[in-house]
């Protein structure tokens, strides 16, 4: 693999946690059999973007907290990047520490917790492990440790129709922030662009005494988004950092199939990717070009048959589309036979195209036009 340098700054001391667990049940059947981190983007997999990240930074101390469907992931992480990181990655599977399992993303820290002390760190970086993008968190922790804060949160701005999707806050001129709300239904936008809001990134910087104070109580306090930050804006002690306070930063929460989609077609040339891809360069082949001239994604072993037309659409992995079917230019009929979301995207898998075939000669049939019998 070969990855882009980021500029040479001290080797970040923090201990490093990704949370991988997510099954992502907006990406629907995509993710039934996969784990959202795992799922193929551009070329490899959909946590090599924060994981390169993390190597890139120079992080050393890196646990990874597996929960849904991780075996795929598990094996992806060990061969592609355990080597890439002086100290190799811990895995630690919510399923194996629990009967069952991390409660939330704060409560994954929680079980956790003896390993990251043992480590003598002061800080913990929280990743999510499913989010598009490039960023050095070694200017993050500096910023996190000059201002005193005991929670540092990156931020960027999102539209305000999108916000309501993520946690939107709002920060005094000094950073500290004044508001979190965890998804709102109508979200606050940024006091100069009515048309935008300021969202988390999902990338924390926390103090490590800190943080085990509010964990020590059990019941509560497992969710980052919905009781960590709260209580750290309630006591005063959090303050952002906004990555691209001077604009241009990419990054993208692929949590839906829309989003998912139209992301994947930002990488389809990887000469022009809005970042650069943490895995191999993967030339796409013709039948992925010509997909996503119609703002459609291949994913591993798709394939489109002859005269086939296909727009805004995602073909699951292993799914052969049909000489001659044609797609997203009917919702109707494209709503009978798969999943079309209010985006106007179609996730296209083996399982419905088997239906398709199945099905759609019997209801032809059924729809022709009565004819009498001929008399003798």
């Amino acid at each position: 693999m070969h990855f882009p340098s980021f500029p040479s700054l001290p080797a970040a001391d923090a201990f490093c946690i990704l949370l991988a667990g997510g099954q992502g049940t907006r990406l629907h059947e995509l993710t039934s059999t996969e784990c959202k981190p795992a799922m193929p983007f551009a070329g490899g997999k959909l946590v090599d973007f924060t994981i390169a990240n993390a190597m890139r930074s120079g992080l050393s101390q890196l646990l990874v907290a597996t929960q849904y469907l991780p075996a795929s992931l598990t094996r992806h992480l060990e061969t592609e990047w355990r080597h890439q990181f002086p100290s190799g990655i811990e895995i630690r599977d919510g399923y194996r520490l629990r009967s069952n399992g991390y409660r939330g993303t704060a409560d994954a820290v929680r079980a956790n917790l003896a390993e990251i002390a043992a480590s003598g760190a002061e800080e913990i970086l929280v990743l999510s492990a499913d989010h598009v993008y490039q960023m050095d968190y070694r200017a993050m922790l500096e910023s996190h440790r000059a201002s005193g804060a005991k929670v540092t949160v990156a931020v960027t701005r999102a539209p305000l129709a999108q916000a309501s999707s993520f946690g939107v806050l709002s920060a005094d001129s000094d950073g500290v922030i004044a508001d979190f709300a965890e998804k709102p239904a109508r979200p606050h936008p940024t006091p100069d662009d009515p048309t935008h809001a300021l969202i988390s990134m999902g990338v924390y910087v926390l103090d490590r005494r800190w943080l085990s104070e509010m964990l020590a109580f059990e019941d509560g306090m497992d969710d980052f988004g919905q009781d960590i930050l709260p209580e750290a804006v309630r006591q005063g002690v959090a303050r952002v950092n906004q990555p691209d306070a001077g604009g241009g930063l990419y990054w993208r929460d692929v949590g839906t199939l829309d989003s998912y989609r139209l992301a994947q077609l930002d990488f389809v040339d990887p000469v022009r990717a809005p970042v650069p891809l943490p895995a191999a360069t993967v030339k796409p082949s013709r039948q992925m070009q010509l997909a996503a001239e119609r703002g459609s994604v291949l994913l591993p072993g798709a394939r489109l048959g002859y005269r086939t037309r296909v727009e805004r659409a995602i073909i699951a992995p292993g799914a052969i589309v049909p000489d001659g079917l044609v797609i997203g230019e009917d919702p109707e009929d494209d709503q009978r036979w798969f999943r079309v979301t209010r985006g106007g995207t179609a996730l296209v898998t083996a399982a419905m195209l088997d239906r398709y075939r199945e099905e759609r000669p019997r209801l032809h049939l059924i729809t022709l036009p009565f004819l009498p019998a001929r008399s003798s």
